[in-house]
């Protein structure tokens, strides 16, 4: 889910860390996708370089949710959160959000909208919604196009749909584009994605499984994180 961290009561991390424990992963994991996806508390997927190790990110807590709740500065307010037309587990996550949402003391609402429209909305600060679940495509495969992207401040108002922007952030993320290395870029984007969880910048629910049906004699098949997970050009027939 994306937060918008510049309005308020999101602009406060505790209020974001209630949010970030009352989600349902385990049961949204279990339950409804059931076991076809691996949970991944980070923005950088857990099979890829760059991602922190042994992170366990946030759990469904609903008695520290209302704790960080109880230290939140100023009113409260019904959020929303929005989901896409034609994609029913968006609608899923939203109203298991709500749910978790409604124990804890936070009055929300769903709306359910086609993907040009919320796209549009999401490219203005002003009329962004509060909260909006989303996959980040692997378009390349590099920390890159997930933690810098996602999180970057220059990338607001493009991909940085939650308005997130921290100096430290930012400075560990544009020091890792200038390396070469991928171990001194590896050392960078660690540590920038931890303090992106840390600071309840989102709520990161799962990393896709990946799994296809072959004849047998199809060989040559290499898993491939863009083109929907495989690459014909080493596909041949036996």
């Amino acid at each position: 889910f994306t937060m918008h961290n510049k309005r308020p009561p999101f602009d406060d991390v505790n209020f974001r860390k209630a949010i970030s424990y009352a989600f349902d992963y385990d049961g949204f994991i279990n339950n409804i996708l059931k076991g076809a996806v691996v949970r991944n508390p980070s923005p950088i997927p857990n099979n890829l370089w760059g991602s922190p190790t042994r992170m366990k990110g946030y759990s469904y807590d609903l008695e520290k949710a209302k704790a960080h709740l109880a230290k939140v500065k100023g009113p409260l307010r019904e959020i929303t959160i929005g989901a896409l037309v034609g994609f029913g587990q968006t609608e899923q996550a939203a109203v298991l959000l709500q749910h978790g949402l409604k124990k804890i003391g936070v009055k929300s609402r769903v709306v359910v909208e086609p993907w040009p429209v919320v796209k549009g909305k999401m490219l203005k600060e002003e009329t962004a919604f509060d909260m909006l679940p989303l996959w980040k495509s692997a378009f390349y495969i590099d920390p890159h196009n997930w933690v810098t992207e996602l999180y970057g401040a220059k990338y607001i108002g493009t991909r940085n749909y939650s308005y997130y922007g921290r100096s430290d952030v930012d400075s560990l993320l544009d020091a890792a584009e200038k390396l070469a290395k991928q171990g001194d870029r590896q050392a960078k984007y660690e540590k920038a994605a931890r303090l992106v969880v840390d600071d309840a910048a989102g709520i990161f629910v799962y990393n896709q499984k990946w799994s296809a049906p072959y004849r047998t004699s199809v060989q040559g098949i290499r898993f491939t994180p863009p083109y929907g997970g495989f690459d014909l050009r080493w596909i041949y027939l036996k």
